[in-house]
């Protein structure tokens, strides 16, 4: 048995995904007092945080291209240190304008901050958050099991999008039958697998098992969806991941549904305002399984046909990428 502190991964602005992967126009709303919109969370493995602010006038979730009247600040309420945000003005893909303000410092575990975002006329909305405190991950023998024990130590409010995933590829086989005929190229494509909910508490903090052998049924019918042989997968990777998050990560039917919880009101913690502020961060940890335990699974290691091509259903190429259902 093995303890091992986890790979922290910077974690992409959760809420700022929320925004731009759903209609940002919403019910408009008449005669709304409330200055701000704020989505975004402190993130305690980054160097540089960030928030999304919204300004809001006719309509809750607009941006407009120009300057925004808005001051972000935020203080530790642990040791009384300041910030003030900087505005950076992005557009996006879509071409729709993102007012998202930016903090050099690092939060850090177990303090408090407030943040505030006030306009000129002194108009202000704010949030207070808590970060959760540090978590160590420890697996046991993983490499040589199918069943892997992952036990965190440390208990943080809550645990968010726990997911394993596998970063699978296509393995085409070696010497294809009949001689001469053409080997696709390799596909990668990585399979995520939820495990939120799937955790029991223990004395010190949560358990779970990953279950392989489960999860590469799961894999197979992803391939297969994509129009990939379900027969010649491979592993690159293994990597299992959650947000070690605040209390106040919770949200409506346990789901963080993008359309949901734009609407407004639903999942806010935002005094005077609109939106999520929250306090966390993402941790990652990653192996890969011996061989042995991998042909156990069901993935492939090697071209099946090392030495000579053999006409057996193993050394035969993968079926043709197919069409879609309907054609």
């Amino acid at each position: 048995m093995r303890g091992i502190h986890l790979v922290h991964t910077a974690a992409l602005l959760l809420a700022v995904s929320f925004l731009t992967s759903c209609d940002q126009s919403i019910d408009p709303v008449i005669g709304e007092d409330r200055p701000f919109t704020i989505w975004g969370y402190l993130d305690a493995h980054a160097d540089t945080q960030r928030v999304r602010v919204f300004s809001i006038e006719e309509r809750l979730g607009v941006d407009r291209a120009g300057p925004i009247d808005a001051m972000v600040t935020s203080t530790n309420l642990t040791t009384g240190e300041s910030h003030t945000w900087i505005d950076r003005e992005i557009t996006y893909s879509d071409s729709s304008v993102g007012h998202v303000f930016e903090a050099a410092f690092r939060a850090q575990y177990e303090e408090r901050y407030r943040l505030s975002v006030r306009r000129s006329d002194g108009a202000e909305s704010s949030a207070e958050v808590t970060i959760p405190p540090s978590v160590k991950v420890e697996l046991t023998d993983e490499r040589n099991r199918v069943i892997v024990p992952v036990q965190i130590h440390g208990k943080p409010p809550n645990l968010v999008d726990a997911t394993v995933i596998y970063d699978a590829i296509t393995l085409p086989p070696a010497n294809p039958w009949p001689p001469g005929s053409v080997t696709p190229p390799s596909v990668r494509l990585p399979v995520e697998v939820p495990y939120s909910g799937k955790e029991e508490p223990t004395a010190n903090g949560w358990r779970y098992e990953l279950k392989l052998r489960d999860d590469f049924a799961i894999v197979q019918e992803q391939f297969e969806l994509s129009c990939l042989s379900p027969d010649h997968i491979a592993l690159r990777r293994i990597y299992f991941q959650f947000l070690a998050a605040d209390e106040q990560w919770a949200p409506p039917n346990d789901s963080f549904d993008p359309n949901l919880l734009i609407e407004p009101g639903t999942f806010s913690n935002v005094e005077n305002g609109y939106g999520f502020f929250g306090g966390g961060y993402t941790v990652s940890t990653h192996w890969i399984p011996t061989e042995i335990i991998l042909r156990n699974i069901g993935y492939r290691t090697a071209g099946p046909c090392p030495n000579s091509p053999q006409n057996t259903p193993d050394c035969q190429l993968p079926p043709e990428p197919c069409l879609d259902r309907d054609g």
